[in-house]
């Protein structure tokens, strides 16, 4: 669905369309030529909503007119030179001279603060080809930006066998890597949108509630988790094939599997509209965390996934431990002098580290004016947008760069940021740690609360 732009640009267009050979003419305004300055005409670009139309139909999708269009600085994409509703824009938008790329979005709105999932939230983004502004020329062709699905969408159902015999206050909690969590209940018929995070990509479901008489609690997951993906996923009573060799109900008597959940996979991205999981029969078991081979057998001492050499077996990725006082299952009083260290290892080295600071109080500004930023990378030293922070992280004691890489075992000690916690006030702050190595990725909370 492409909006060609308001009818009143025909003239102008037409009237210069003569002394347009390419993507930069001269400016025709003689009267009017700002110095170290161009043009660029609003037609000279289109916005596109490319999605799967059998899933998002029109009645649910978004009007492009209403996406943000966003000129950046191609080489700082941070902070937007100049920004408009699509629908708009003004017929001629004055740009400094420079390189840029333009950035349609809508959405994104998670609702709290600080929040990274939402119901009914979805978020659609896109980018152009890099493009540049001439002084006293006008750029009159862009092209189509096409914006895409960006964050994940997760659905929670609950097949008939397990609705009739589960408790009304059962509920499903899911996390998305390091994003916020949302409550699903039988009665919820609305889809839940999370945060991607390339370095985050593991959906995490927990069941509660009472099934049959009996409490029950499960964890399943699913890892590989890809932005653009739509991921049904169906809770249902365990069942096993009589058929298939292996002990039913592993574990010890009373921590039986009660539980199965399977995922089916649809690409909304607009690419096909693929289906990648077959919804009658060639649905995905999600793995339970107590048994990451439901219905298979333990490793055998010969078994490559005993053995560190190899990397390529999948697994469970680095453990994280807390030095005392630290509890990880609990919320940390913070005040200067605590003790805050963490200890990561990793049996084959660490191959991905980064740190997310989820705070209200400890503001962008305020950790920028730390040479901090509220998501970085200790391996490569950098902030999410790509900004340098290594020398910020070392004058904080953090180790970084390869300190950090091929590791096997690294000290995450942020005692010296128990003190800056407490200037600015009460406040719950979150540090989560996503670490991976070629066994899998952890990601934990680190909780510490201001009083």
């Amino acid at each position: 669905m492409i909006d060609m732009k308001r009818s009143e640009y025909i003239f102008t267009i037409l009237a210069l369309a003569a002394g347009f050979s390419s993507c930069s003419s001269e400016l025709p305004f003689s009267e009017d030529k700002p110095e170290g300055k161009g043009r660029l005409l609003s037609s000279a670009i289109a916005v596109e909503l490319k999605t799967d139309e059998r899933l998002v139909r029109a009645t649910n999708a978004p009007d492009v007119n209403d996406f943000t269009v966003e000129f950046l600085n191609a080489s700082d994409q941070t902070v937007p030179v100049e920004s408009y509703r699509y629908g708009e824009m003004p017929e001629v938008v004055t740009l400094p001279v420079g390189d840029y790329v333009a950035r349609a979005y809508y959405g994104g709105t998670y609702g709290a603060a600080g929040s990274t999932a939402a119901f009914s939230a979805p978020y659609y983004n896109g980018t152009s080809a890099q493009f540049s502004i001439e002084e006293n020329r006008i750029t009159d062709n862009i092209g189509t930006v096409e914006c895409a699905l960006s964050n994940v969408k997760v659905t929670i159902l609950f097949d008939e066998s397990l609705a009739n015999v589960m408790s009304p206050d059962s509920k499903v909690t899911v996390k998305v890597g390091g994003s916020g969590e949302l409550v699903f209940t039988k009665d919820t018929d609305e889809s839940g949108y999370f945060h991607y995070d390339a370095g985050s990509t593991t959906i995490s479901t927990v069941f509660s509630g009472v099934v049959d008489g009996d409490d029950t609690t499960e964890s399943k997951s699913y890892s590989n988790v890809q932005p653009g993906n739509h991921y049904r996923i169906t809770f249902k009573l365990h069942s096993v094939d009589p058929n298939e060799p292996g002990e039913i109900n592993p574990g010890d008597p009373g921590d039986e599997i009660k539980i199965d959940a399977t995922v089916q996979l649809e690409d909304l991205t607009g690419g096909d509209g693929i289906n990648l999981g077959d919804p009658s029969d060639n649905d995905i078991y999600m793995d339970d965390d107590r048994y990451p081979d439901e219905g298979g057998e333990e490793p055998g001492p010969d078994d490559p996934g005993n053995d560190p050499e190899n990397p390529d077996v999948p697994g469970s990725g680095p453990t994280v431990t807390a030095e005392e006082p630290i509890n990880l299952d609990d919320w940390n009083i913070a005040e200067e002098g605590l003790k805050c260290v963490l200890n990561v290892h990793s049996d084959t080295g660490l191959t991905g580290f980064t740190v997310e600071i989820d705070s209200p109080t400890l503001t962008e500004d305020i950790l920028t004016d730390v040479s901090l930023a509220a998501k970085f990378d200790l391996i490569s030293g950098l902030t999410e947008t790509g900004e340098d922070i290594e020398e910020g992280l070392r004058g904080l004691h953090l180790p970084v760069k390869d300190e950090v890489k091929d590791q096997n075992d690294v000290i995450f000690d942020v005692s010296d940021f128990m003190g800056l916690l407490g200037i600015y006030g009460a406040a719950d702050h979150k540090f989560i740690l996503t670490v991976k190595d070629a066994s899998g990725t952890t990601v934990i909370e680190l909780k510490l609360r201001t009083i």
